[in-house]
């Protein structure tokens, strides 16, 4: 995988649902599908930010091969 970290912006929309704390399963499910787009770009790294450009998380992308290994 290459250094470059994959850089995602919610929309307006997205981002009213990052902001409410019952929808916690919905933030995962969104953070898991930029991960999955970082991993197909072949990135290392992934960082969601606001509409603002504010960073709402950075994290690693987890290689699939290593993940399947352990299961």
């Amino acid at each position: 995988m290459s250094r470059v970290i994959w850089r995602y912006q919610l929309s307006k929309q997205e981002q009213q649902l990052w902001e409410r704390e019952e929808l916690r399963g919905w933030r995962e499910a969104m953070q898991g599908f930029v991960e999955d787009e970082a991993r197909e770009q072949g990135c290392s790294k992934y960082a969601i930010y606001t509409r603002d450009n504010a960073l709402i998380i950075k994290n690693a992308v987890i290689d699939d091969s290593k993940e399947n290994e352990n299961n």
